[in-house]
């Protein structure tokens, strides 16, 4: 009788928790609960999470309809590159990892160096606006844009895009599908943020991990001395309209193939580091993508009631 008594004592402070955590709803909009207050558990969804863009589950192509629309049409697309090779001589790599508890054991060994790795936190372009010039006699400017900003403290300089805008024709369409117009752009200067080249390998029969931290790519004391880098080309411009856009995308690689050490492994009192010098043997190419962007009056087929609104990614306890 006992065990039974202590199981029904369960079940009914079961039942109590359960009225206390169930939320409130009064059998008409006259009467309050009576069941005592209520508490709602939510989960945070303060997180942020992977997403997907919207996307359009096309029906049947009979239920198309043709509506006009204003579009950003892309009239020409160049890409330009600029490449270049640099042997940087002397850089000093400094140990920050060697497997002995006495590095000074390192010292007077043959390096051999095994893997090369580069660790960077942006590659882009240090300057807030371009000078380009057009055809023969007209030069613009191309802004940077502040979303394509190295996001890292102190290098809110490196940039990766860029727009602007110019006029073309006068209106008198002689070319009837465009004119194509010289491009110039010149000491366009790359810059990396925080780039680091680490290399892997042993001292006599000792491992260890040494890095070099390039202080800008175009610096010859403490960077890798590459020079600014210029592009020219043609474009294609409508002789028909008074204005265009311009959208210019930038894309820095760094490559080392090789360190060559060039001494053994000392200790300079002065830092209280170890380290050694060598050969940078890298190369650097730039590429740019420069999209002639005009509005255009088209027609376009569509499908209605399509697209489906989603609730703004937060769920709630609140009924609609």
């Amino acid at each position: 009788m006992s065990e039974i008594k202590d199981n029904k004592d369960i079940e009914e402070v079961k039942e109590s928790e359960a009225r206390y955590n169930k939320p409130c709803k009064p059998d008409n909009l006259c009467c309050a609960c009576k069941d005592g207050p209520t508490v709602v558990k939510n989960e945070s969804q303060c997180k942020e999470q992977c997403c997907k863009p919207k996307t359009v589950r096309c029906p049947d192509i009979r239920e198309a309809k043709c509506i006009p629309a204003l579009i950003d049409r892309i009239y020409d697309y160049v890409h330009l590159d600029n490449e270049q090779t640099r042997c940087a001589k002397d850089k000093t790599f400094e140990i920050i990892w060697a497997g002995t508890n006495n590095r000074a054991n390192l010292i007077g060994k043959d390096i051999c160096i095994k893997t090369i790795t580069l660790k960077y936190d942006c590659l882009g372009i240090d300057a807030a606006e371009i000078p380009t010039e057009i055809g023969l006699n007209q030069t613009i400017t191309l802004v940077s844009d502040p979303c394509s900003a190295c996001r890292t403290s102190g290098c809110e300089n490196i940039y990766t895009e860029y727009s602007g805008s110019t006029t073309c024709g006068e209106g008198t369409g002689c070319c009837e599908n465009g004119r194509a117009r010289k491009i110039c752009q010149a000491d366009i200067t790359p810059n990396s943020c925080n780039l680091y080249i680490i290399v892997d390998g042993t001292a006599g029969c000792i491992p260890f991990r040494a890095q070099y931290l390039v202080d800008g790519l175009t610096d010859s004391v403490m960077g890798l001395g590459f020079k600014d880098v210029d592009f020219f080309g043609q474009v294609c411009l409508p002789d028909d309209r008074r204005k265009v856009n311009l959208r210019s995308m930038f894309d820095v690689c760094v490559s080392v193939p090789c360190v060559a050490p060039k001494s053994t492994i000392e200790l300079n009192e002065s830092a209280g580091e170890y380290e050694f010098t060598a050969n940078i043997f890298a190369s650097l190419l730039v590429t740019e993508k420069l999209y002639v962007v005009v509005k255009d009056e088209v027609a376009v087929y569509t499908t209605p009631n399509t697209l489906v609104a989603t609730n703004g990614g937060f769920t709630s306890n609140c009924e609609a």
